[in-house]
């Protein structure tokens, strides 16, 4: 758990609770964390702070690539990024009107199946959304 999240304890512990939830219910997933689209860590499943605070700055950077290449393609947004190898998948998926914007990066080893990755990423993406709402 970042001490410096901009959740707050209470935030950041059900943010940690819901990436539990979805680590558990996920085939393949072998970490996750949530991060603030200027990419600092604030809530991570499976991995230690050094590699959750990288993975949070480089998921950082998808999502911002993926914004330029999107505006540069003159569609409305780039809603999830997507990078496969033959040992698995990393995405990067954007979690709906929270404050601070935050997006949630996975990683998947080849025992996934993408289609059902995508769908539980987005499924707990919006319930990151819902439970943070309301918190």
């Amino acid at each position: 758990m970042n001490a410096q999240s901009p959740l707050g304890k209470v935030g950041t512990s059900i943010a940690t609770k819901q990436l539990e939830k979805f680590g558990q219910e996920t085939k393949g997933v072998t970490s996750a964390v949530l991060l603030t689209n200027d990419g600092f860590q604030v809530a991570s499943l499976h991995l230690n702070d050094e590699s959750a605070s990288k993975l949070a700055a480089m998921g950082s950077s998808l999502a911002a690539i993926g914004q330029a290449i999107a505006r540069e393609a003159s569609l409305k947004e780039c809603s999830r990024m997507v990078v496969e190898s033959e040992s698995g998948v990393v995405t990067v998926m954007e979690v709906p009107d929270v404050s601070p914007p935050m997006s949630l990066a996975v990683i998947a080893n080849d025992k996934t199946v993408l289609g059902q990755l995508l769908w539980a990423s987005k499924e707990c993406c919006r319930s990151l959304a819902t439970q943070l709402k309301r918190k």
